[in-house]
């Protein structure tokens, strides 16, 4: 295995064989300095790579190495996985907030640009991103060595290759990054990679450590995740493991968790994994969303709490110490309608507020916008409804509108949009059309 070479600013622990107890101390010493340096942690034997990322005093992100690249864990899968890992050695970075959060770009994100560094011109690439004021990061890798140039506003920000003090001014920055790359591209080719997607992601069970937890800090990851207790007149109905980074309360079957019940808006409520804990919002419902009994927009939620919505509640768990693996995730279910005198009869018309609105399906994110009014634009612009980012996305702007019980695409701009392979400034789209703009590919959905 060729081991990612970290760029950092200092080693604050040099390699040692990995101890548990040790591991532990290093752990404690790092999460309780909540105004330090960012810190990352590798964790390696001749198979394996682990990084921890650490940052506030917290531990933000993890992943593992793959034979393709990296793949990203829970801080639970994380710390079960090391226990599993035979003679493994450990070294600590001290990093800065740009380099920190550059390389979480590199391990996490996919590149807009890959290409080996013998296929392309590197000067005319930094001209386009500096000419369009970009933000940006150009990356390249060779087995063992990483090399990482970020650009912000069109402005080199920081240069990174090894032992990376960040010293350079902005008008050497891009003059080290070439000449690095050049000089070392004699001995082997560069992969050439450019990301204009910037925005990261910590871990789904990512959460501060409280203070007077005296434990392992790994137990107090491995234990059991939050649970969530539907509850109605103080039955329970159904029990939710909360694994993922978010959970979703209402009436439409999409949600995490179904109550089909007029008291309960099509989309209620939603609970988020944040890194200071986890957080209820309501989702400007009809009827409101009572946290502990006060009526919330949002607010953090803690252990012990109850949500109360429409006639349910959910009783929101917290366990700490190690209890096991985590269970499968309950999948979605619909909790009968509770049956009062407001409730519709079985042959009443269908609410017009539960009907689907149409919908794209984005599947570069496999994501999914639907159209709640009577038009939506795809474009480059900040005004757009939804975005095309990236250096090379098309200058186009696509508007799909409303016309009689139709729904219309139509293009303006100079390259054309393709729906279903053909190219097209205009069409009455049919369910399941395949709209690709650029590199993008949209699917319709009535």
């Amino acid at each position: 295995m060729s081991r990612l070479q970290i760029p950092y600013t200092g080693v604050l622990v040099d390699p040692t064989d990995y101890d548990p107890d040790r591991f532990e101390s290093v752990l404690r010493k790092y999460l309780g300095d909540k105004g330090g340096d960012p810190v990352v942690i590798e964790v390696f034997n001749d198979h394996i790579q682990y990084l921890t990322f650490i940052r506030d005093g917290q531990i933000y992100w993890c992943c593992a190495s793959e034979p393709e690249g990296f793949s990203e864990l829970s801080v639970r899968e994380s710390f079960s996985s090391l226990r599993r890992t035979q003679f493994p050695k450990v070294i600590v970075y001290s990093i800065d907030l740009l380099l920190f959060h550059s390389l979480i770009v590199y391990l996490q994100t996919k590149p807009e640009l890959k290409v080996s560094s013998t296929l392309v011109d590197l000067d005319e690439l930094l001209d386009r991103i500096e000419s369009e004021k970009r933000n940006a990061l150009v990356t390249a890798l060779q087995p063992g060595n990483l090399v990482m140039l970020r650009y912000k506003d069109g402005v080199p920000a920081a240069c990174y290759h090894g032992l990376s003090t960040g010293a350079a001014s902005e008008t050497t920055r891009r003059e080290d990054f070439l000449v690095k790359v050049y000089t070392m591209a004699t001995r082997a080719a560069f992969e050439i990679r450019i990301f204009t997607e910037l925005v990261v992601t910590h871990s789904e069970d990512a959460r501060p450590v409280p203070g007077d937890f005296e434990g392992p800090i790994s137990s107090f990851f491995l234990s059991q995740p939050p649970k969530l207790i539907v509850k109605l007149k103080n039955r329970p109905l159904k029990t939710y493991n909360f694994t993922g980074k978010q959970i979703t309360v209402g009436r439409l079957p999409e949600n995490d968790i179904v109550i089909d019940n007029l008291s309960v808006s099509r989309k209620h409520a939603v609970i988020h994994s944040v890194r200071t804990g986890y957080v209820l919002r309501d989702l400007g419902s009809k009827n409101g969303t009572l946290l502990n009994g006060e009526k919330i927009e949002h607010g953090e939620l803690h252990g012990g709490d109850t949500i109360t919505i429409g006639k349910y509640e959910i009783a929101f768990q917290v366990t700490t110490g190690e209890e096991g693996l985590v269970d499968t995730l309950d999948q979605t279910v619909i909790i009968p309608r509770y049956h009062s005198e407001n409730s519709p009869k079985k042959d009443a018309p269908a609410n017009k507020e539960a009907e689907a609105f149409p919908r794209l399906y984005r599947r570069n994110d496999q994501e999914e916008y639907p159209i709640e009014g009577n038009s939506l634009v795809i474009g480059r612009s900040r005004e757009s409804d939804i975005r095309l980012k990236g250096l090379f996305a098309p200058r186009v702007k696509v508007n799909i509108y409303k016309s009689g019980s139709d729904w219309v695409l139509e293009a303006d701009g100079k390259r054309v949009v393709r729906v279903n392979g053909e190219k097209m400034e205009d069409k009455v789209l049919q369910e399941e059309d395949l709209i690709a703009i650029g590199s993008e590919e949209f699917v319709f959905k009535h």
